[in-house]
């Protein structure tokens, strides 16, 4: 997987963790991030890194539900964040691992590739990244 389309993916994360805060969804990413966390933090032999990233991700459950949108879109850059951060302190072979969770993660999504840009779309949100740009498209209604 090339630069653009891990960075479409983690984008993609981060947008699936905002949009999942106060759904019934919440439960699977909370679930999730604290399994993928745990392993990170046991390779790492650093065990504080998953009651860390559960203490952030618990914050943003409880705030994020009544977030303004550019609030909002500033968590899902912190988690897009994060997700490239843990990607990177991952050894190759467990990297691989962790790009197939994060997929797993934003769902059997539809994916299309105009020329040098990417299309992805997870549930209520798209992702379009290339030629330099980035962009996220949230579909539903305004809380």
């Amino acid at each position: 997987m090339g630069p653009e389309e891990l960075g479409a993916l983690t984008a993609a994360a981060g947008a699936a963790v905002v949009q999942a805060a106060g759904t019934d969804a919440w439960a699977g990413i909370h679930a999730w991030w604290s399994r993928w966390w745990e392993r990170v933090g046991e390779m790492l032999h650093r065990e504080e890194l998953q009651r860390e990233e559960l203490e952030r991700l618990d914050a943003d459950g409880t705030t994020l539900p009544a977030a303004s949108e550019p609030e909002a879109a500033n968590r899902a850059g912190y988690w897009t964040g994060r997700f490239e951060t843990l990607l990177g302190l991952l050894p190759p072979e467990e990297r691989e691992k962790a790009v197939a969770e994060l997929q797993a993660l934003v769902g059997q999504r539809p994916s299309a590739q105009h020329g040098d840009t990417t299309v992805n779309v997870s549930g209520d949100a798209q992702v379009q990244n290339g030629d330099h740009n980035y962009m996220v498209n949230n579909f539903g209604s305004p809380s």
